[in-house]
């Protein structure tokens, strides 16, 4: 792994963590003293972490973490809803028995794996890459590699959404684990219809919930 693909899986997870906040200024010193490496893999890794919307150059002042809207979050979502209408059908019409396997295999990892750790308690970053992997495994199958990997990076943009309204004091009252079974469930049954529904389903929750997160904290503000 080079350099700048290092500092780029960092400053990536960093941000889709919000440990580095939306709209927050990404210095390139502070990056520096932050990942220990030069200038030049630090822009360089900016520079892509722009051309996918988690950064933003502003003109010759530098970069900031891409800053966070409702009219962003409403677009991701109907995107990925969008997308799991052509992927599913054609995951389901060519996955094989290794490809129910994986699917059993992300969910039992997803279930096993706690979400936070830690003592003050922070995110588990292996619970996040073993949701990814999850929703990932569902579609694994469809043939289309490129819009799999487009899918990877919707659900990058949205998770970081939901990593920002992980501060709200709403109760969850939501099992998670039930919905992901559920889907599980009806893709590998070959349910078309009912993995489309489901899938669909589970993102609109979690971007209604982000939504009211976001609605509250502006009215607060």
């Amino acid at each position: 792994m080079t350099l700048t693909s290092s500092v780029y899986d960092q400053i990536r997870t960093d941000i889709v963590s919000c440990l580095l906040e939306p709209g927050q200024k990404l210095r390139i010193e502070a990056l520096k003293a932050r990942y220990g490496l030069g200038t030049s893999p630090i822009r360089e890794a900016l520079n892509r972490l722009s051309s996918e919307r988690l950064v933003m150059q502003i003109d010759q002042r530098g970069f900031i973490v891409a800053p966070v809207s409702l009219e962003d979050l409403k677009e991701l979502t109907e995107t990925r809803c969008m997308l799991y209408e052509v992927l599913l059908p054609r995951s389901l019409a060519l996955g094989d028995q290794d490809w129910e396997e994986a699917i059993v295999l992300a969910q039992h990892r997803l279930l096993r794996t706690p979400w936070t750790i830690g003592d003050p308690p922070r995110l588990n970053p292996d619970a996040r890459r073993a949701h990814r992997d999850f929703h990932r495994s569902l579609i694994a199958a469809s043939g289309a590699p490129m819009l799999i990997d487009l899918m990877d990076t919707l659900f990058d943009l949205t998770d970081r959404y939901r990593m920002v309204s992980q501060r709200s004091q709403e109760p969850l009252h939501r099992d998670t684990a039930a919905e992901h079974r559920a889907m599980a469930d009806a893709v590998i049954n070959r349910n078309v219809e009912d993995s489309i529904r489901l899938a669909q389903a589970h993102i609109r929750e979690t971007s209604e919930r982000v939504t009211r997160h976001l609605t509250e904290k502006a009215l607060a503000a």
